[in-house]
């Protein structure tokens, strides 16, 4: 089914809605930034063997507790906030592009995974590039072309668990009877989409970043890496998921209610 050709706000309205809809991916970025620029940090140096994925954890939460203007001037956390503040951008102005034109709820869904998965893909590969030059333990090279491939697979992953999967999860959890209110079922999938898919998409980043790590690796020693290292690493990522996509995305639509006061 086509757009209809009738717009549904005024020129202002639609300015202000937009307006709304930046300030909404600021204030949720820079609320989940922090964390997660310390844990994929902790990751990356768990994985190449520089420091245990617990004591980078404490690492980085003593910096950013201790020198937070030095954290949040650093690269490693301007790279994720800016990862995620045009993610959520993105999402936000597509949402009211959509509702401006009146595009059917699922082609809007398509526009909205296709614009977000485009975005956080690119900024996320490259944000995964700079932090293993910064953080790797080799001599600075080009990331493998299949490491490419694999962030990106696993960023689609991400992206559609985290602004697709969620509706479809709230209706069934309604219709079956698992939670008794549409917002107690949205908070509910918002939060546990994203971080469900990461228990597939985790052997996929270690994946990618051995190949960095270890080029000369077999693949028989990639898979043991991947084995020892997938559990606590899995829980990383969802704990680093959680913020980026399920507390900022909760936030994030709590931002967007102001949209009704417009």
């Amino acid at each position: 089914m086509a757009a209809k050709s009738e717009v549904k706000y005024s020129s202002e309205k639609l300015s202000k809605l937009y307006g709304i809809d930046i300030l909404s991916a600021a204030a949720s970025s820079s609320m989940v930034a922090p964390f997660i620029a310390i844990v994929d940090r902790s990751i990356i140096e768990n994985l190449n063997g520089k420091r245990k994925l617990g004591d980078g954890l404490k690492y980085g939460l003593r910096t950013f507790a201790t020198q937070p203007l030095t954290f949040t001037a650093s690269s490693q956390f301007k790279l994720v906030l800016g990862l995620y503040f045009s993610t959520y951008a993105v999402a936000n102005i597509i949402d009211t592009t959509c509702e401006q034109y009146g595009v059917e709820q699922t082609t809007a869904s398509w526009y909205k995974f296709l614009g977000t998965t485009l975005t956080n893909m690119g900024l996320c590969i490259y944000k995964d590039q700079q932090f293993t030059r910064m953080f790797g333990t080799s001599a600075s090279r080009a990331l493998p072309k299949l490491s490419y491939f694999l962030f990106a697979a696993r960023d689609s992953l991400t992206i559609a668990a985290s602004f697709n999967a969620p509706a479809l999860v709230a209706d069934w959890l309604q219709k079956n009877d698992w939670v008794s209110t549409q917002k107690t079922a949205t908070v509910v999938a918002q939060l546990v989409s994203p971080a469900a898919v990461q228990f597939i998409s985790t052997p996929v980043h270690l994946y990618a970043l051995d190949l960095y790590n270890r080029p000369e690796a077999t693949k028989f020693q990639r898979t043991q890496l991947i084995r020892k290292e997938y559990l606590k690493s899995a829980f990383a990522r969802i704990a680093r998921i959680g913020p980026a996509f399920g507390i900022g995305g909760v936030s994030n639509i709590y931002f967007r209610g102001f949209r009704n006061e417009v």
